[in-house]
């Protein structure tokens, strides 16, 4: 258990006035007006506001989508790129993939 602030960290404690629990841990704000300040200070900007990751997300899934098409045609042999895929990614394995991906845009 370690001090901060004169409280020691861990289990909740008993007051010495009657059998009331000490609350130790900060649950976050309460009031409507708490949270809203929360809020803004936890507010993104640029690259890591929620557009900014969007954005990569598509760019990390085109990517991806134009790797599969140059190992399907054979423009790339060897290993694929390492990592973990985007999320809603999906996997390009037939020509006939390839031809609706190119109708759509």
């Amino acid at each position: 258990m370690t001090e901060k602030d004169g409280v020691k960290q861990g289990k909740p404690q008993v007051r010495a006035e009657g059998c009331t629990l000490v609350e130790v841990k900060w649950n976050g704000p309460r009031t409507a007006e708490g949270k809203q300040r929360i809020a803004q200070a936890q507010l993104k900007h640029g690259f890591y506001s929620k557009a900014g990751l969007e954005a990569k997300q598509a760019e990390s899934i085109q990517l991806r989508q134009l790797e599969d098409i140059a190992v399907l045609i054979g423009m790339i042999q060897g290993p694929r790129t390492r990592g973990c895929k985007p999320r809603g990614y999906r996997p390009i394995t037939s020509m006939k993939a390839v031809k609706a991906l190119v109708a759509l845009e």
